[in-house]
């Protein structure tokens, strides 16, 4: 473990706490980070994420039936570079030989969601020739996002810091993570946990690095006056001005406390 930034490859249940401030509203956004597998002892099966906050996972090995609470019954199954999101967390049956990493934003109302497998490379560019895609997009401006960044071999990133925490885990691949302290190697199925401010860089050689990475804030993403469907959207020609008093009275989901609507 380093300063910062930190690893696990043995693991099972929360990782980390953390603390970051939410730049719209001035408060304290927290996040913690879960990692569950049974690799070594199948019979560790049953992981419980609580429902205090939308659950971004993804299933790095093996498969795991997933129950939330739109589906108590039966589950459904995710295998291998699946990833999911659940509202308000869930309860994960892990078969045998599966690691997974879930990252939680305590009082966030997620959007359900399920895809995956990660594709080859990201579809948007990222520094230093690599890419990413953003798997699970903010559902409104500023809300947490799930992101696949690919890095191919021969990489040495600029080194660079986060504003909030990202963690998540090695999808494929294998590399390095270098801070200032030392440089830490990554491997397949390894939970990382970079936070806020902490410099670094991820490095490849002869092999490609693919990681799914949680962010528990975004500065992009649509607005109730700026989204594809207002957007487009037009009368007499022009773009519907959705800030006048009839537009107002919409009742949204998503917005209020846990507890209700």
């Amino acid at each position: 473990m380093m300063s910062g930034f930190e690893t696990h490859e043995q693991y099972y249940g929360r990782l980390a706490v953390a603390e970051d401030v939410d730049v719209r509203t001035g408060e304290t956004m927290r996040s913690h980070v879960y990692g569950f597998e049974n690799v070594d002892d199948s019979t560790v099966c049953i992981a419980e994420i609580p429902a205090i906050g939308a659950a971004f996972g993804f299933v790095a090995s093996g498969a795991v039936t997933v129950w939330d609470h739109v589906n108590t019954a039966d589950g459904f199954i995710l295998r291998t570079q699946r990833w999911f999101a659940l509202p308000l967390g869930g309860r994960l049956h892990l078969h045998p030989g599966t690691r997974v990493v879930v990252s939680q934003r305590e009082g966030f109302r997620g959007v359900r969601a399920f895809g995956g497998p990660i594709e080859p490379r990201g579809r948007l560019r990222y520094i230093d020739g690599c890419s990413d895609s953003l798997l699970c997009g903010p559902p409104l401006l500023g809300d947490p996002c799930l992101n696949h960044l690919h890095f191919p071999p021969g990489i040495e990133q600029t080194f660079h810091d986060h504003p909030s925490v990202r963690s998540g885990v090695v999808a494929r691949g294998s590399g390095w993570c270098e801070t200032p302290e030392g440089r830490v190697p990554l491997r397949a199925g390894m939970v990382w946990i970079i936070q806020a401010g902490q410099v670094h860089r991820f490095i490849t050689t002869s092999d490609k690095l693919d990681v799914v990475a949680y962010h528990p804030d975004s500065d992009w993403g649509p607005t109730d006056e700026e989204h594809p469907m207002v957007n487009r959207t037009w009368v007499d020609g022009r773009k519907v001005d959705n800030t006048t008093e009839a537009h107002l009275g919409a009742d949204v989901y998503g917005r209020s406390a846990l507890t209700g609507d």
